[in-house]
């Protein structure tokens, strides 16, 4: 009897052993289905997210565009001189184009925030790009904030410094825009880089 109680001891470890692997196994096979599933909803997420990001490259490209042509009409009318129906129209859509970017801005502002926020703990480079794009965002809605307040203070205006100005001012949205394409590009580059891995 004493020989059998090492020999059974042994038996019942060496069963329990066995199933725990056998446990240890069924809980990976459980678990892997469930990381199918997460990864399906990553992929619709992204596609959605690289539609977003297109729209807006158009979109930026378009205002871009629309700011040049503004830029143009304020030019030629400055050459026409006493010009003062088309430079008035001229403020006039300068005015409708910054209500419109200064929305926009906000709204990209947050989701910027909202994806840094969203995407935190993914992987320090792709936090670090979410952090850097919302400060750039944030920048560029404050730089437009300003621009806009100078603007408007110098919508009538006629006399040829505050026009000098106006036109700097242009410029610099013309720029801002720009910047923003460029910083477009980047994070288009970024995120099939990131897909890639």
């Amino acid at each position: 009897m004493k020989t059998l109680k090492p020999f059974s001891s042994a038996l019942v470890a060496a069963l329990l052993l066995a199933g725990s692997a056998h446990a240890q196994s069924q809980k990976i096979q459980l678990r892997e289905p469930a990381r199918q599933e997460i990864r399906a909803p990553d992929r619709h997420e992204e596609r959605q997210e690289a539609r977003q990001n297109n729209a807006e490259r158009r979109d930026d490209r378009k205002d871009v565009a629309e700011l040049e042509r503004v830029l143009e009409r304020f030019d030629n009318a400055r050459a026409r001189r006493n010009n003062a129906a088309e430079l008035a129209a001229v403020d006039n859509r300068l005015r409708e184009l910054l209500r419109a970017e200064l929305a926009e801005g906000r709204n990209e502002k947050a989701q910027a925030r909202t994806e840094a926020r969203r995407e935190w703990g993914e992987s320090r480079a792709e936090n670090r790009d979410d952090v850097r794009d919302a400060r750039a965002e944030a920048a560029a809605q404050a730089a437009r904030k300003t621009i806009a307040r100078e603007l408007d203070s110098l919508m009538g205006a006629r006399a040829q410094k505050q026009l000098n100005r106006k036109r700097e001012l242009i410029v610099e949205l013309v720029r801002l825009g720009k910047q923003e394409l460029r910083q477009d590009r980047q994070e288009l580059r970024e995120d099939r880089k990131d897909r890639r891995y």
